[in-house]
């Protein structure tokens, strides 16, 4: 199982057999290079712990553990060690940081796994016939005997709301932890808890006076979050994609380093998809030491069979497979660890999603306006086929209108495009979901006090559930960086930013149709104006050139043949044998809706394939160190 894990930790392996099971550990060497080995075992109490991710906050929290604690080494895992010791399970709330961990402690036999607060760092357990198996990957729990077979629903979610929904995931029998929960097993039962809840956005309206504090408290906060994401023993560079999140992020890891920040980017042979010349001018404006890949339509071809089996999930974007590429840059510039902007977006209302809910609300009360659907062309100026008439932005925004006290009223328009997936499944899948809906279970896992929270409130909520934990921060982000064994480090989402943004007053944060508001305000001394005042532009990547272009690889021939698709039984092989002919001679002028479909086909033929039909098998036995407690 170790050995499975060695992308994730290639500096050392090791495995300790303890009283009635085992721990191991792929480690990358980040803080503490010579004393940081793990398994570590603390030598009074022997309770032992196998940790992934980083404790920003292990300076300060040494020096308050100090007096009750023996350390030894310099490392953050032992300060976990200390605090579980000192504190048990109440140790968490005291962490800033990334993280997933799994202790021993023999004096009752307990075993704990815990997560971090918004799940960046992954954690997947299972029952099996002697105990249970837990690890960062579940390749590694098939190594270790797990059965590898799809779970219909979780496969269902995966398509329906781009990512499975945690406990659940592609795999039967396969759990997830769920972010920002601790777990305890002893003997056969498992009892799990929730030590964080994301506050509820605000909504009202701020004052002038206001926001000017809510800007210097910003400042201050969020130059401290960058400042303990840079603590390292190796070099950390950063990702700078050209838009205001990265741009502003690098700017400050900038000035804390002195002007030494390598800045590394992805651009586009494709210019409807590239942003080249917006990474150019931030990299010159911060006069970084700067490095770009550049990605064609064969490049996401040849990348995809590996990104799925990292990824261990199915896809409806191709977007991970670019930063698949973008991390093997990284390594090869023998650099360990990316700071990247993810959750500026979330918390501080950037996504299209956000202004699309916030019109929405305001023409259903009005819904036989003719003037309120024509602020929807104002939405999407990357996407031209948006600015359409009124009366046919209005037949497609008003999906759901009827029904805005719906708790997943924000969502609708996504998961109703999504849902046009299911029409292709086959007959036999369809039968073994039993008419099982995954907007359902979001609903189910929406506590009552986001069920009667404002629109965007809601809206925020069910994007931090949905899409940041499952896709963005694990199949497009912490397997796509360790993968190619490089940590992602995410400075907006230390969760005093995440307290700080959500308690804002909601004109601070979407200001009439402006996102960002208060990040624009605070960058306008860091980053050149075009840069501020930017548009967003989501971060996509080319599918159907791809997956059927003139060079389409073997691997896509072979895995979308009707054949292919009907042994697999997901797919009905005759409809996609339809799409795909009808999509190969449309492209350059596809679909949205097919583009969507034909990644949710191949990416779930290639999880068959290489997760499920070819059981894993870890190599490099030898290099795993085996020693005894």
């Amino acid at each position: 199982m170790t050995a499975a894990l060695r992308h994730r930790g290639p500096d050392a392996q090791r495995g300790l057999l303890l009283d009635g099971g085992a721990l191991g550990h792929a480690r990358l060497a980040i803080v503490d290079l010579e004393g940081g080995r793990q398994p570590m075992t603390d030598p009074r109490t022997g309770v032992t712990i196998i940790f992934n991710g980083e404790i920003y906050n292990h300076v300060e929290l040494r020096e308050r553990w100090r007096d009750d604690y023996a350390f030894a080494t310099r490392s953050d895992t032992e300060v976990i060690l200390a605090g579980f010791v000192v504190e048990g399970a109440a140790a968490l709330s005291r962490f800033i940081g990334q993280f997933a961990f799994v202790i021993f402690d023999p004096r009752d036999g307990a075993v704990w796994l815990a997560r971090d607060r918004v799940g960046i760092c992954p954690l997947y357990y299972a029952r099996t016939d002697g105990g249970w198996a837990f690890a960062s990957e579940a390749k590694a729990l098939f190594a270790g005997g797990v059965g590898a077979a799809f779970d219909p629903r979780g496969i269902h979610q995966s398509l329906r709301l781009w990512a499975p929904l945690a406990p659940r995931t592609c795999f039967k029998d396969v759990l997830a932890l769920p972010p920002a929960h601790v777990a305890r097993i002893q003997g056969a039962e498992i009892h799990l808890s929730r030590y964080w809840e994301m506050p509820i956005a605000n909504t009202r309206r701020g004052t002038d006076a206001e926001e000017a504090r809510a800007l210097r408290d910003f400042g201050e906060l969020f130059t401290d979050a960058v400042r303990l994401t840079l603590r390292a023993d190796v070099p950390v560079a950063a990702y700078l994609f050209g838009g205001l999140d990265s741009s502003m992020l690098c700017a400050i890891a900038q000035q804390e380093l002195g002007g030494t920040l390598q800045t590394f980017s992805v651009s586009f042979e494709r210019p409807e998809y590239d942003e080249a010349a917006f990474q150019r001018q931030a990299a010159d404006a911060l006069r970084t030491e700067h490095h770009v890949t550049t990605v064609c339509d064969d490049d996401i071809a040849r990348l995809l069979p590996d990104v799925v089996w990292h990824a261990e999930q199915s896809l409806i974007r191709s977007a991970p497979a670019p930063l698949f590429g973008l991390s093997k840059l990284v390594r090869s510039h023998g650099t360990k660890v990316v700071l990247t902007g993810e959750g500026a977006d979330e918390f501080f209302l950037g996504y299209d999603l956000y202004k699309e809910t916030k019109v929405r609300a305001f023409w259903a009360r009005q819904p036989a306006s003719k003037c309120r659907p024509a602020l929807f062309g104002r939405l999407y100026p990357y996407m031209p086929r948006m600015r359409q008439s009124p009366e046919l932005l209005g037949q497609f925004f008003s999906i759901g209108l009827d029904e805005p006290g719906s708790p997943v009223f924000s969502h609708l328009l996504r998961w109703t495009a999504t849902s046009r997936i299911a029409r292709l499944f086959s007959e036999s899948f369809d039968q073994a979901l039993g008419g099982h809906d995954p907007v359902e279970d979001v609903i189910a896992a929406l506590p009552p006090s986001v069920k009667s929270a404002p629109p965007l409130a809601r809206a925020q909520y069910i994007e931090t559930l949905t899409l940041l934990s499952g896709y963005l921060l694990s199949a497009q982000g912490d397997r796509m960086l360790l993968g190619n064994s490089v940590e992602g480090r995410f400075p907006f989402l230390d969760h005093r930013v995440i307290e700080f943004a959500c308690a804002l007053p909601g004109n601070f944060k979407l200001k009439t149709l402006v996102e960002k508001h208060l990040l624009r305000r605070f960058a306008r001394d860091r980053l050149p104006s075009a840069l501020v005042n930017r548009p967003k532009q989501p971060y996509r990547a080319p599918i159907v050139g791809a997956l059927l272009g003139p060079r389409s690889p073997e691997w896509a021939r072979r895995l979308l043949s009707r054949e292919a698709v009907d042994e697999v039984g997901v797919f009905a092989g005759d409809r996609v044998e339809k799409l795909a002919k009808r999509t190969a001679a449309a492209i350059g002028k596809e679909s949205e809706g097919d583009s969507m479909t034909l990644m949710a086909i191949a990416s779930t033929q290639l999880l068959h394939h290489r997760l499920v039909r070819a059981p894993t098998r870890a190599t490099d036995l030898e290099s795993v160190e085996v020693v005894t407690a």
